[in-house]
């Protein structure tokens, strides 16, 4: 199943948003730790099975999206990126400042780990300098950390 219109996606997205509250809401209520790790990896699977299932202007829907491919566009992926680094930051301030605690941890990793491939997707996808591009044409994106051999 792919999800290429934006009503798709934002339902999709509000689906995964809204589980995410409810479980977040039990998870305090209960005042578990364990099940806040739960969540964390839970909501770290989900995004990234998204990135997985969404698809763009311009790519295949049967076809796999590659495993560095987050987003369709490089914006996208450079300013979710820079949100989930900043949002590690911010975390990281709140952890010196004697917040910190084991759940709390595990969601900066988590936030570290969602920064990093979103901006390697922004690196990824963005246009290459002295690569001419035809007008009217989208460069073919390669992927700069692991993804196998350039052409």
């Amino acid at each position: 199943m792919r999800f290429t219109t934006p009503a798709r996606k934002a339902l999709v997205v509000a689906v995964l948003l809204a589980v995410n509250l409810a479980l977040a809401l039990l998870f305090d209520a209960l005042h578990s730790e364990p099940a806040s790790i739960v969540l964390t990896v839970l909501q770290v699977a989900g995004w990234y099975l998204v990135t997985r299932v969404f698809r763009g202007p311009g790519e295949s829907v049967r076809a796999a999206r590659p495993w560095w491919r987050m987003t369709s566009r490089p914006l996208l992926s450079g300013v979710l990126g820079a949100g989930y680094a900043l949002l590690a930051v911010v975390n990281i301030g709140f952890s010196l400042a004697g917040y910190g605690s084991l759940s709390g941890t595990v969601s900066i990793l988590a936030e570290v780990v969602l920064a990093a491939l979103f901006l390697n997707s922004y690196a990824s996808l963005r246009p290459r300098r002295g690569t001419p591009v035809e007008p009217g044409t989208r460069q073919q994106a390669r992927p700069r950390v692991g993804g196998g051999a350039r052409t």
